[in-house]
């Protein structure tokens, strides 16, 4: 799994039309679940692990998951289900309650589950055949809505926008009338926002992307037509397509109207959102990257990492705060996980070791181990942010 910034990844298309999938970036439907980001998290009642306020230098920070794990800020998974197979969280609700995907027991199918202490339920069990992909996960609290992704016998792919009430209930299909949803590995690729639901797709005009919107609750999609290729940021804000070239990021208000250039500088790797830009220099050599976040408008600039690092996750400054990057050890047999708290403008690091890694919607989670030592290590950042 990689901590690729702002790849974009496209997924089928509705069922009424059957098209097959005819991406910005490529032919192919990509899958969403393989390519989760690289997070990490750290820090709760004084157990943050800090280096020097401004070093950037991730060689001077030291190991913090014991005190999170004494602190009770961290809590495990396991990787394997009471049937014995294995268990991938793509979601989750709160540090106890996850939906994840786990191959039935004679492995004909894909199940989607939702557990809570220990309990399974099971919101959708798809033929393995048809390759299931689940995505785009995002909640009120009492609704449940995600992206369901298949292929036919005849190769061509479909989307569905699926919701189940969190507390119980059968998972119901609110529209396959998607066009060519386009993923980003970010949090507004499905976004709820006043009882509605938002992404984006493709319906096959050069350069244009559409805005599908419908009720949470269920209901026709419709869809407004917005020149240029976007992705959903923090609704109602659109941010154009990372740039490495120099080219500028561009947000534009889809209420409001109101749009914002952000002037790239050469040979920097820019994204935004619409509070926070990340910009990613490398020098000579990988180990020569420098990790700098800025407002919009270029003030509040600060370097929060240097060396061998990388941005390990698409979104930007999660919760307004947490930075997450990600750095390989000199071997390359590893990857740690480090966290930048734009509060304190401290950089810290919460494990040497982690393979994959997943944060969505606060919560951050990463695996160690494979097959029979697998396990999984939670932790949800918006308590550390009281």
């Amino acid at each position: 799994m990689t901590g690729d910034s702002g790849g974009l990844r496209q997924a089928g298309t509705g069922a009424a039309d059957g098209e097959s999938t005819k991406g910005r970036s490529g032919p192919s439907r990509r899958a969403v679940l393989g390519a989760v980001a690289l997070v990490a998290a750290l820090g709760a009642a004084g157990a943050l692990l800090l280096l020097d306020p401004g070093s950037g230098d991730p060689d001077r920070a030291r190991d913090g998951a014991a005190e999170l794990v004494a602190g009770g800020a961290l809590t495990g998974l396991p990787g394997t289900l009471p049937d014995g197979a294995p268990y991938t969280p793509v979601y989750f609700l709160d540090a106890q309650r996850s939906v994840g995907t786990a191959p039935t027991p004679d492995e004909a199918a894909v199940r989607l589950l939702l557990l809570n202490a220990g309990q399974q339920r099971v919101l959708a069990t798809v033929p393995r055949e048809r390759a299931p992909e689940f995505a785009g996960f995002t909640t009120d609290g009492t609704t449940l809505a995600w992206l369901e992704l298949t292929s036919d016998s005849d190769g061509a792919a479909h989307t569905r926008v699926m919701a189940a009430a969190v507390a119980a209930g059968a998972a119901r299909e609110l529209t396959a009338d998607t066009g060519n949803v386009v993923l980003f590995d970010k949090q507004g690729d499905l976004s709820l926002h006043d009882g509605q639901l938002s992404w984006i797709s493709d319906i096959g005009k050069p350069d244009v992307s559409a805005v599908f919107t419908m009720p949470l609750a269920g209901g026709k999609p419709q869809h407004r037509e917005v020149p240029g290729a976007w992705s959903i940021s923090a609704w109602p804000w659109l941010v154009s397509e990372d740039t490495a070239d120099g080219t500028p990021v561009r947000l534009r208000d889809l209420v409001g109207g109101a749009e914002t250039t952000v002037a790239a500088r050469s040979g920097e790797m820019l994204s935004c959102s619409p509070a926070w830009c990340r910009s990613s220099t490398i020098g000579s050599d990988d180990a020569t990257t420098t990790i700098e976040l800025r407002r919009p408008d270029g003030t509040g600039a600060v370097r929060t990492a240097a060396g061998s690092v990388a941005a390990a996750v698409t979104d930007i400054a999660m919760l307004d705060r947490y930075e997450v990057y990600s750095r390989a050890a000199s071997d390359y047999s590893a990857t740690e996980l480090l966290l930048y708290d734009l509060k304190t403008a401290k950089l810290s690091r919460v494990a040497p070791v982690a393979n994959q890694v997943v944060a969505r919607d606060g919560i951050l989670w990463w695996s160690t181990g494979d097959n029979e030592t697998l396990a999984w290590h939670v932790l949800d950042l918006r308590a550390l942010a009281l």
